[in-house]
């Protein structure tokens, strides 16, 4: 123990505190960042064309770089499929990422070997605050829940393979964990499932395997996107009882234990696992998620990661923290959402003030605008506040909705009736007699009274957004339209989109035929 412990203390000296030091100054930090950026990029076809060698200065770079998205981008990824090098980056492209098309257009970017190396050493990194800041090394003495998608899609684009984004990037965490001691030493020291099984493609086959190593072990971690993780450990608790029980492949200990800690066939994990200690979340708005994953494991804690395709975004680094810019991975410009506004660097931006993001790295791109909006909590460290998608950005009226503000509202309101909700998606309702929100929410329990949990939530929102109070109060919205939707119905609506569920998000703005696509509950008379 000693000496894993000294090992993992080693590792965080090389890893972490060159982080923890940059975070004093993180002014210097992005400007370093940025001058790596453009000095390893200068030969490459995007980086002559835009002059990066003789760039001197953020204000500069700004100047001279202009603000791009995909479209803007796609004519140079299209010579990357041609098999041509050195075009966005200077690094041999390894293969294709493919992402869901969830939020829009499937898109495809290539992937570097650096890209790789640099999001192994942000894992790396993260897995170290986890255990040395929340002083968990008790988690290397047992299992981590590690579930993600295949690697290969099936596809090919020119010579290249064309893999999910999340496979391609998540699966290098395993050989993270196994660096640092946590796979490799035992029956009930390990990643489950074994890479076998998180190779496969059939997700309904995966997602029983995962649950038929995870009940047999030690769990102590999981570690993945959030929505899929809660979506197994609620399968587990609720689902798999009789299954497991009748598996041959089952050992009789462990089919004993599940009879010891399950009642009517709801498998109690708390009592499952007593040594489960930290959610590893990340993918996903943690709010819909947090009292789930309580009612489930209990009071464990849960850090959060703000994750991309495109970047090295940030992570959580202490237990009560928030979300941490990864200044020295990535350069960051914040664009404030008056019209014609211009991004600003790190240095210059306010807490509790909404902010398109954009991002710049030497893996393939420039002054990227990411889609996402931010608000920061504090400035030292540049940690976050909320995040959410900018199409997600509500504002029929000019009430300027959030979805973050959605998500905390529909919180509150199911507190006040002691419930939780799994997902929800909107529609606009317009006509010439009202204009509101129509929140489709699929509950764990519908409340006891769908008319006060409207109120509740409409309350809330006022007292979150002034712009949506403003509205509110002269008339020009009416309170949101609380629809409930059945058990599994976002599920059956993305299976109707030929969506896989456990890839695919729920969209979260809904079109008048998708809305009549959603399973709902029968309403009472």
């Amino acid at each position: 123990m000693e000496f894993r412990e000294t090992a993992i203390r080693i590792a965080y000296k090389r890893f972490c505190e060159p982080f923890l030091k940059k975070l004093k100054d993180p002014e210097a930090a992005q400007e370093a960042c940025l001058r790596r950026v453009l000095n390893r990029c200068k030969d490459t076809v995007y980086g002559k064309e835009y002059r990066f060698a003789e760039i001197k200065s953020v204000e500069e770079f700004q100047r001279t770089v202009p603000v791009t998205a995909y479209e803007n981008i796609q004519p140079y990824i299209a010579r990357c499929m041609k098999g041509e090098q050195n075009i966005l980056f200077p690094d041999k492209i390894v293969y294709f990422l493919s992402t869901s098309g969830t939020t829009g257009t499937k898109k495809y970017y290539p992937l570097s070997d650096y890209r790789a190396r640099v999001y192994s050493h942000e894992t790396t990194r993260r897995g170290l605050f986890y255990i040395v800041h929340g002083d968990h090394y008790n988690l290397l003495d047992g299992a981590t829940i590690f579930v993600h998608a295949p690697l290969s899609t099936g596809e090919k684009i020119g010579p290249y393979d064309v893999a999910f984004a999340s496979g391609a990037l998540t699966a290098v965490i395993s050989s993270q964990l196994q660096g640092l001691g946590i796979t490799g030493a035992g029956e009930h020291n390990r990643v489950i499932p074994p890479p076998e099984v998180r190779a496969m493609s059939d997700w309904k086959m995966k997602i029983y395997l995962t649950a038929r190593y995870a009940v047999a072990a030690d769990v102590r971690m999981t570690a993945g996107l959030t929505s899929l993780m809660v979506s197994l450990l609620r399968k587990i608790n609720t689902e798999f009882y009789d299954r497991l029980l009748a598996d041959p492949e089952l050992d009789k200990e462990t089919k004993a234990k599940l009879r010891r800690v399950s009642k009517d066939g709801v498998i109690n994990l708390k009592e499952l696992w007593p040594n489960f200690t930290l959610f590893g979340a990340g993918g996903t708005s943690l709010t819909p998620f947090k009292r789930i994953i309580r009612d489930l494991l209990g009071d464990v804690e849960i850090w959060d990661v703000y994750g991309a395709t495109e970047a090295t975004m940030g992570a959580q680094i202490y237990p009560e923290g928030g979300i941490v810019l990864a200044i020295d991975k990535t350069f960051f410009e914040f664009q404030p959402l008056e019209e014609k506004a211009n991004p600003l660097p790190l240095s210059d931006v306010k807490i509790n003030t909404p902010y398109k993001i954009l991002v710049t790295n030497d893996t393939g791109f420039f002054r990227y605008v990411m889609g996402d909006l931010v608000t920061f909590a504090s400035l030292d460290p540049p940690e976050l506040g909320e995040i959410t998608r900018m199409k997600t950005f509500v504002n029929i009226v000019g009430e300027r909705m959030r979805e973050e503000m959605l998500l905390r509202a529909l919180e509150w309101a199911c507190e006040q009736q002691d419930t939780n909700f799994i997902d929800f998606a909107l529609l606009q309702e317009v006509t010439k007699d009202i204009t509101r929100y129509q929140l489709f929410v699929e509950f764990t329990q519908v409340p006891r009274d769908l008319e006060q949990f409207s109120i509740d939530t409409d309350a809330h929102l006022q007292s979150l957004g002034i712009y949506y109070e403003f509205f509110r109060q002269n008339g020009a919205l009416a309170p949101p339209l609380i629809i409930p939707v059945s058990a599994g119905g976002f599920e059956a609506l993305l299976h109707q989109l030929g969506k896989d569920p456990l890839l695919s998000k729920v969209p979260r703005l809904l079109t008048p035929r998708l809305g009549k696509m959603i399973p709902l509950l029968p309403r009472s008379s």
